[in-house]
């Protein structure tokens, strides 16, 4: 199981330029749980999941329009890479380092 728990700061190149989040991450057997701090403040993690090197989970987003983010992300390290998928928009690329 790689570990994910901790603090990262990620970039995602979504359409409309790039975003940073800094991420709280925590896992209990295969649950993820967190947080996730961006332009638009505090948002909650929502259907955390952890197996192996691989972790995927959803940000509802308020601003600048109500959307979800879907995360599936690989941990390599001190290292996250993987995509954003908003609805029917392209996959944002994420990349994430380590903070904490």
């Amino acid at each position: 199981m790689a570990d994910i728990d901790g603090r990262w700061a990620i970039e995602v190149a979504t359409l409309v330029g790039s975003r940073r989040f800094d991420l709280t991450l925590t896992t209990v057997g295969t649950s993820l749980t967190g947080t996730a701090v961006g332009p638009t403040g505090l948002i909650p993690i929502r259907s955390g999941t952890a197996a192996g090197d691989r972790a995927e989970f959803v940000l509802d987003m308020v601003a600048p329009l109500p959307t979800s983010l879907v995360f599936a992300l690989q941990v390599r390290g001190d290292r996250l890479t993987g995509t954003a998928q908003s609805g029917p928009f392209p996959p944002s690329n994420v990349l994430g380092t380590r903070t904490g």
